[in-house]
């Protein structure tokens, strides 16, 4: 599929040059019409309440398909931060938790609450300035490393971490590493059979295109140390079995699986559709191309780049010395992108963006600047 033929499956694009994706993503057809087919058949009365339960099986199937690893490796939950959670728990006891300073709060707070809980060692990364995300980590591992926990891109600064580094870094201690992809699953990459992390989350109501409320994890299910947050029937070895009996575990990561919310993943099956006929390949290149011109060009117009480590397919300015932008005039301009609270201008580049959108941001952001 071209990024023509995929931009044609949002029709907010008609209308607005969408760089919010690392945000929320306008509608895709595909996945909008599944969603109000299931609440027309809510309305109706027609819907099967076990067909709705089974999309969230479906999806776990489809995902796996779509990500290259078996189903068995799958847990679906509802949000990052209880796959951090998750994530987390499996710290070897004795060892030091290792994560950014800046990190998403649903990856960093899952960390201070398990020190908080337990008293296991917690080292928060603090970067130099000048100094990129992945340089601080690697720096921060060592011999009593158990888990490091890292997002492949955050959308403070755009930065792509060298997750590779960071793994070969922390394995060489014996050290897990957790990674969320939820910035970059959909848009950077899809094939994850060869990815070095350890435990993999990603939510995917960002760059994957689904209702919020679906979110994998992914890792080996030997690993005896991945427990569910909340043991449900979801999470037992025959989930079909609602009253009674003894509590037995499953023996996939099915065991850490979250009691659904049915909807969210109809809607997610649409989506995994849709995405997979994009090629990975072809989805890096178009996005990172885009994002290159746009970063070289607003660096001509006076914006400053916040990124000090390797780029991705999101890229945070800062507005020349003593202006900033006024986020009134984007609007007006039809462009959907976010101001920070330090006001440097946040935007995204998905599969359906295209030259014509880089040239109207930059012309619009050159126009917003007010003293």
């Amino acid at each position: 599929m071209t990024p023509e033929e995929f931009r044609a499956n949002f029709p907010a694009l008609e209308t607005w040059t969408w760089l919010d994706t690392p945000g929320a993503p306008p509608g895709a057809t595909p996945v909008v019409t599944a969603l109000r087919q299931a609440l027309d058949d809510w309305s109706s009365g027609s819907f099967d309440w076990l067909d709705w339960d089974h999309a969230v099986d479906a999806a776990r199937s489809d995902f796996a398909r779509y990500i290259g690893v078996g189903p068995d490796t799958i847990a679906s939950q509802t949000s990052l931060a209880e796959a951090s959670t998750v994530a987390v728990r499996s710290t070897a006891p004795g060892t030091t938790i290792v994560v950014a300073e800046d990190e998403f709060r649903s990856v960093l707070f899952p960390a201070h609450h398990y020190h908080a809980a337990t008293g296991t060692d917690l080292c928060v990364v603090a970067r130099q300035p000048g100094s990129s995300r992945t340089a601080a980590i690697i720096d921060a591992i060592g011999p009593n490393t158990g888990l490091v926990m890292v997002s492949e891109v955050l959308t403070n600064d755009g930065e792509l971490v060298d997750i590779e580094a960071i793994c070969h870094a922390a394995h060489q201690y014996d050290a897990l590493v957790y990674a969320n992809l939820t910035q970059s699953l959909g848009v950077l990459r899809s094939d994850l059979a060869r990815h070095p992390a350890d435990i993999i989350a990603a939510h995917g109501y960002k760059w994957m295109l689904c209702p919020r409320g679906t979110t994998w994890l992914v890792a080996d299910p030997a690993r005896a140390e991945l427990q569910p947050t909340v043991a449900s029937w979801k999470t037992t070895r025959d989930a079909e079995h609602y009253f009674g009996g003894p509590y037995t575990e499953s023996a996939t990561m099915t065991r850490c699986n979250s009691s659904p919310a049915w909807i969210s993943w109809i809607g997610a099956r649409a989506a995994l559709s849709l995405l997979s006929q994009i090629s990975e390949d072809e989805s890096r290149r178009h996005t990172l191309g885009l994002a290159s011109d746009y970063t070289r060009r607003m660096r001509e117009n006076g914006f400053r780049p916040l990124n000090n480590g390797a780029p991705s397919h999101i890229v945070v300015t800062a507005p020349p010395e003593y202006r900033r932008i006024d986020p009134a005039a984007l609007r007006k301009a039809k462009v959907r992108a976010t101001l920070t609270e330090s006001g440097a201008l946040r935007v995204g580049f998905h599969y359906f963006n295209t030259d014509t959108d880089v040239d109207h941001v930059i012309e619009a952001a050159a126009s917003a600047l007010v003293p």
